[in-house]
């Protein structure tokens, strides 16, 4: 049966929300009127005691790097912009992760809205890393020579080590939640398609394996789903997790089948991927069929209906568009106002070289062409190009 995704409403996105877990994170507002600031010498500045509707007028009014740039002044501005953020919010379009050409090419962020790289600089230790993963403003690095994973917040500077992970080289990492949250849960997929799991408020930094994707030829990519984790298998099969990592145990189900033709590949190169969004949880194939000098790309999305234990195909996404990805994959509402363009595929991976260079590929689900986005200056096609959602909050 094929039916649309339609709209749905916005479960606390872009709108007045206390971020998730985490100490510091309560929207406090700072009184507009405080004795002891007023007792301060004449030297000192009264900017942090504007009143937080002033300050919310002039937020309205700033594009989202200088959003970032306000919460950096005091603790009240800083709960102010966490507390003022909106459903039209110009941050909820995600940015590309890349890296510039060139053998010392720095990490960099390009726009859609702007079609340019933007003035973002990021640090050093950021740089020198590879992105592997992303929630929020959280990056997720992996340092290949050291073998070392750490979690980096973009805005606030905040990072957590991760204990060594028996899974390396990581290609990819999927977090519950953000780390500041209680009981987070990350899952890294290895490039071999073995999956470790980590709770560090449960298991005390000790990890747990799954190697069950072995008989389906590895597992490919990964997505957390109502509590459970899901696995996606080089031959199409999904299976779900429900561990406990208290007790080093692991309850799986079989969400989908292997493909009958996963074998028939040697004409065509074929990628998957598993994603949640909304509770629901996505699985989409894009296919390349190459022709002699030309290549033909088409996309499929399927949504899982637990039910009745089936998958059944999305015809459209309106007012959505879904951005694919080997290290990260997303769904976001796709307004007119940043250049996203609704009932849309976007896709930005080494792949994308085969039809042009240095370009992120837009499929249309209605008509079913594929244009292009040309990366103004151009990336290292040695690294894989991530999709982040910056956030505020």
């Amino acid at each position: 049966m094929c039916r649309s995704l339609g709209r749905k409403q916005e479960n606390g996105r872009g709108g007045r929300k206390t971020p998730a877990g985490g100490g510091g994170c309560e929207c406090v507002m700072a009184s507009p009127y405080n004795p002891r600031r007023r007792q301060l010498g004449g030297g000192q500045s009264a900017w942090p005691d504007l009143p937080p509707e002033l300050l919310e007028s002039i937020l309205r009014r700033l594009a989202p790097l200088d959003r970032v740039a306000v919460r950096l002044v005091c603790s009240s501005w800083r709960s102010c912009a966490r507390a003022s953020i909106w459903a039209d919010l110009p941050f909820g379009a995600p940015r590309l992760l890349l890296r510039r050409p060139g053998s010392c090419g720095s990490l960099a962020f390009f726009s859609l809205h702007r079609r340019e790289i933007l003035p973002f600089a990021l640090p050093d230790r950021l740089s020198s890393g590879r992105c592997c993963g992303q929630i929020g403003g959280w990056l997720a690095m992996a340092f290949d020579e050291e073998r070392a994973i750490e979690l980096r917040n973009l805005f606030s500077g905040q990072f957590v080590s991760m204990p060594l992970s028996p899974v390396f080289p990581v290609a990819k990492i999927v977090l519950s939640a953000p780390p500041t949250s209680l009981g987070w849960v990350a899952a890294v997929l290895g490039r071999a398609g073995t999956v470790a799991l980590l709770q560090p408020d449960v298991s005390g930094g000790a990890w747990i394996t799954i190697a069950a994707g072995v008989p389906h030829g590895g597992f490919r990519d990964v997505a957390f789903w109502r509590g459970r984790l899901c696995a996606l298998a080089d031959d199409g099969t999904v299976l779900a997790y429900r561990v406990d990592l208290r007790a080093r145990v692991a309850a799986v189900s079989q969400l989908r089948e292997k493909d009958a033709n996963h074998l028939n590949r040697w004409l065509e190169r074929r990628a998957r991927y598993l994603l949640e969004y909304d509770g629901e949880l996505l699985l989409v194939k894009k296919l390349y069929s190459v022709v002699r000098d030309s290549a033909d790309v088409q996309v499929e999305v399927c949504r899982f209906r637990p039910e009745e234990c089936k998958w059944e195909t999305v015809t459209e996404l309106p007012g959505r568009a879904v951005f694919l990805g080997l290290v990260a994959s997303v769904v976001v509402a796709a307004p007119a106002t940043v250049g996203i363009r609704e009932n849309c595929v976007y896709f930005a991976r080494r792949d994308v070289e085969l039809m042009v260079p240095h370009a992120i590929g837009v499929y249309s689900l209605g008509d079913r062409e594929t244009a292009v986005v040309a990366i103004a200056g151009g990336h290292s096609v040695e690294v894989e190009p991530v999709w982040i959602l910056p956030s505020v909050a």
